[in-house]
């Protein structure tokens, strides 16, 4: 099973390597054996460092990977989106309360197809969660299953999750949307006309100063994990979404937190804040069909290329681009 799983990592760093998406499978292991197969010629393939030219996705959005080779591999799929650009806006998922909690869990991958936006991430924090067995099915949630939302959220216009200081730890900043206008406020609260908001954290980033993280080492350098964050520029006319790989030795281990505080900063970002990541870091688009593709290599139970369903996600909408 380790083999499997390794070659499983190893097949999907090629094909990154070869077209910059990860095609969805319900079965993240099927079709094992042209996997090991397929595993032969990727022995002799090379792990050097490379990095993607930026890739106009939609108007207004724009995609390129960074890649760090080495002993401690890292690859980072990094979303800009020019907020000045008509018909570019951003959400987050609504409340659905029809299974009695805040929120039914999905995907990112199927919640761009349930939102049809052209761009997702996953978001916030939220319980119950447990991480399951190695490719197992004794996870939780499952698509459509009911969880809760750490902290103050908002989607669609209408209120998910209330303030809660002692839930989460890791919950200092909330993000706050209405359509292109964004901001990242310490706390749990949004100003004015707020139509969408997550709270997540730690804060990495407050007016262009690096933002104090909680001490312990979960939070320095020494720990490497999948990463999702956003950043704003200062003039906030620019946005960035950044998944960061993990957990899958030979291709990407994961980055720490002062690491995203250094890549925001290489990207001129002047605010940003850290969301949900390990198991739930995942990036998705729309293909030209509407279709869902990964852009990220997520790990769930272990198993690279397998979503995990979340409570929510920062989805945007674009319009096509134009020749």
């Amino acid at each position: 099973m380790k083999i499997e799983a390794w070659a499983l990592n190893q097949v999907q760093g090629d094909e990154f390597r070869r077209t910059g998406v990860i095609h969805i499978s319900s079965n993240p292991l099927q079709g094992k054996q042209m996997r090991l197969i397929t595993l032969i010629t990727l022995l002799v393939c090379s792990t050097a460092a490379y990095a993607d030219d930026a890739k106009p996705l939609f108007d207004g959005v724009t995609y390129h990977r960074k890649v760090r080779g080495g002993d401690r591999p890292m690859v980072a799929h990094i979303i800009t989106l020019d907020l000045t650009r008509p018909g570019l806006k951003m959400a987050m998922t609504p409340p659905d309360r029809s299974m009695g909690m805040e929120q039914i869990a999905h995907t990112t991958s199927s919640f761009l197809t349930i939102s049809g936006a052209q761009v997702a991430i996953n978001a916030g924090y939220f319980n119950p969660v447990n991480g399951g067995s190695f490719n197992g099915e004794d996870y939780y949630p499952k698509e459509g299953q009911p969880v809760n939302v750490v902290g103050m959220a908002r989607g669609g216009g209408l209120p998910v999750s209330p303030v809660e200081y002692d839930q989460d730890y890791r919950v200092t900043a909330i993000l706050c949307i209405r359509g292109a206008k964004i901001r990242i406020n310490d706390g749990q609260r949004c100003a004015g006309r707020t139509s969408d908001a997550v709270s997540a954290g730690p804060r990495l980033l407050t007016k262009g100063a690096d933002t104090p993280l909680p001490p312990g080492e979960f939070f320095s350098d020494a720990v490497k994990e999948p990463r999702t964050a956003m950043g704003l520029s200062a003039n906030r006319k620019t946005a960035w979404l950044i998944v960061v790989d993990g957990r899958q030795d030979g291709y990407s281990m994961g980055a720490s937190l002062p690491e995203m505080v250094a890549l925001f900063r290489e990207l001129g970002a002047a605010e940003a804040i850290n969301m949900d990541g390990g198991g739930s870091a995942t990036m998705a688009v729309a293909d030209k069909s509407g279709a869902p593709k990964l852009l990220s290599s997520p790990i769930h139970t272990n198993v690279p290329g397998r979503e995990r369903p979340v409570a929510n996600h920062i989805i945007v909408f674009a319009r096509a681009l134009t020749r």
